[in-house]
């Protein structure tokens, strides 16, 4: 007898629960349209940077578990990382943004061995080297753009 009239309550209560839950259903898509008005108020991140895969052609660089790995791993680290720990980097283009543009001109395996150099050489210690006169007024960064390590620009003399 106690069994029946416990499930028998439990079933009545689930039972207002979910009426009372319907009544908020009317109100559900105006707070949506509301969230949407106020989301897009929102200016765009301005350092938001895309995916390294976005515009390409190739559905086998795509959908590659490598590529996906690296490009999810640099997409992460540029937009959620980056913005915290990397404000003094002493190169333009940064050294994610570098390595970004290694994989993509140059490949997976010579753009992850660029990428491990500039690495290696954006430090305190190796800013002694660097030559003064080649620093860009504007940003006080030294450039460094991958064309530099291209097989185009080392039989052109550059």
């Amino acid at each position: 007898m106690l069994k029946s009239i416990s499930s028998s309550f439990l079933f009545f209560l689930f039972f207002l629960i979910s009426i009372s839950c319907s009544g908020q259903m009317d109100s559900f898509k105006s707070d949506i349209k509301q969230i949407n008005s106020l989301l897009s108020r929102i200016p765009p991140d301005p350092f938001k940077r895309p995916y390294i895969y976005k515009d390409e052609p190739s559905l086998i660089k795509k959908i590659n578990p490598v590529n996906l790995f690296i490009g999810g791993t640099l997409y992460v680290y540029q937009n959620v990382l980056s913005k915290h720990i990397s404000a003094d980097c002493l190169f333009i283009p940064s050294c994610s943004e570098f390595s970004k543009q290694a994989i993509k001109e140059d490949g997976l395996l010579k753009g992850i061995l660029l990428s491990i150099d500039r690495l290696n050489r954006c430090n305190r210690i190796a800013a002694q080297d660097l030559k003064h006169t080649s620093v860009d007024q504007k940003t006080n960064r030294y450039p460094d753009p991958v064309s530099r390590y291209s097989k185009e620009s080392q039989h052109n003399g550059e």
